[in-house]
């Protein structure tokens, strides 16, 4: 039997591991919080694991990151609240699909929702909404995004840091852009799935 030299014994687990970490990196990506936008549900300073969608499609309850309507290079992060065909007013602050209020533990003040005129969701475009309602820029505002906006769904909270600087104006950001290091984390919030 023939020996691998010690060169290829190191090279060989090293370029898997760098094609591996390549692969995955093209897969999922990585964004801050910024903003109040999003609580309970997300913290300022959490840092979430994004993956786009390949064989699914977006339902009503995920929380995405998505291009702002605005501004195209700006990022935010919301739940959809209305999928295509969707029917969706409010009533005494409270969201209904098809004239039937939904459900929102998510929320953090049940009937805070605000007015929204009776409207249907064309096709391709979603209605989208912050969890924390008193604070949120959202499709309120600016009505339904189209699903090219949408970059994907988020997986969950890897970690946490209070450290994040909270003076920007999108509700969702690169990591790569945070070059600062992370002084503390919240612990309670490594890992967390988010619904």
């Amino acid at each position: 039997m023939r020996q691998k030299s010690l060169l290829r014994v190191i090279a060989e687990p090293l370029l898997i591991a760098v094609a591996l970490a390549i692969g995955v990196r093209a897969a999922v990506s990585i964004y801050s919080i910024p903003s109040a936008s999003m609580m309970p549900s997300l913290q300022a300073g959490d840092h979430i694991l994004v993956m786009p969608y390949r064989w699914d499609e977006p339902q009503r309850g995920d929380v995405v990151v998505f291009r702002s309507p605005l501004d195209s290079s700006q990022l935010m992060v919301k739940r959809i609240i209305a999928v295509p065909g969707d029917l969706i007013d409010t009533r005494a602050g409270h969201v209904r699909i098809g004239e039937r209020t939904i459900s929102e533990p998510y929320l953090l003040r049940q009937a805070a929702t605000g007015a929204i005129s009776p409207q249907i969701i064309p096709q391709s475009a979603f209605f989208m909404m912050g969890d924390n309602r008193e604070d949120s820029l959202d499709s309120r505002k600016w009505g339904a995004i189209k699903s090219d906006q949408v970059i994907g769904r988020l997986q969950m909270v890897l970690w946490s840091s209070p450290s994040i600087d909270d003076q920007r104006t999108a509700n969702a950001a690169s990591v790569s852009r945070d070059k600062r290091a992370v002084t503390t984390l919240r612990v309670s919030r490594i890992f967390k799935c988010v619904e």
